[in-house]
């Protein structure tokens, strides 16, 4: 599978219900399994669209899409410039660029944003992913509210 014609651009706030979507498929697929139940619910609810649109609106969050023939593939959101809070790729396209790409988007993103460094607060599933990447972990794993991550950080 070749992604090499993919596209990389900010979404509009009328895109945001299928990026939306795209976040809770992959999660429920590749995250949801290793989190107790109420991670789960408080992950899917962080995902509401009314507050996703209130804080891109604001311009606290910008959600960037990666697009192949028109299809929505993977998405990625950064929040105040230099805080990675969500990076999704449709399981097809795994290991194929694209969350690579996704990552540059946001990173040039966080740069114009004046960030000397961004963090993220990786699963369990994606800490491989961003390690490979140059982040580096900040502490061991943590679990709150249910939600199991490795805060990571990246020089810029």
């Amino acid at each position: 599978m070749s992604v090499m014609n993919i596209k990389i651009r900010l979404l509009s706030s009328a895109e945001l219900p299928e990026a939306l979507d795209l976040c809770r498929k992959v999660f429920l697929e590749f995250d949801a399994p290793d989190y107790p139940p109420e991670g789960t619910e408080n992950f899917l609810a962080f995902l509401a669209q009314d507050q996703m649109e209130r804080m891109t609106a604001s311009r606290l969050l910008a959600f960037v899409g990666a697009y192949q023939k028109g299809e929505l593939i993977g998405t990625g959101a950064v929040r105040e410039g230099r805080h990675i809070c969500l990076l999704f790729v449709k399981r097809e396209y795994h290991r194929h660029g694209v969350g690579s790409a996704l990552l540059d988007a946001l990173l040039s993103l966080c740069r114009g944003a004046g960030a000397d460094a961004i963090t993220v607060n990786a699963s369990p599933y994606g800490v491989s992913f961003y390690s490979a990447r140059k982040f580096f972990p900040l502490s061991d794993e943590k679990c709150q509210d249910g939600i199991r991550f490795v805060p990571m950080e990246r020089k810029l």
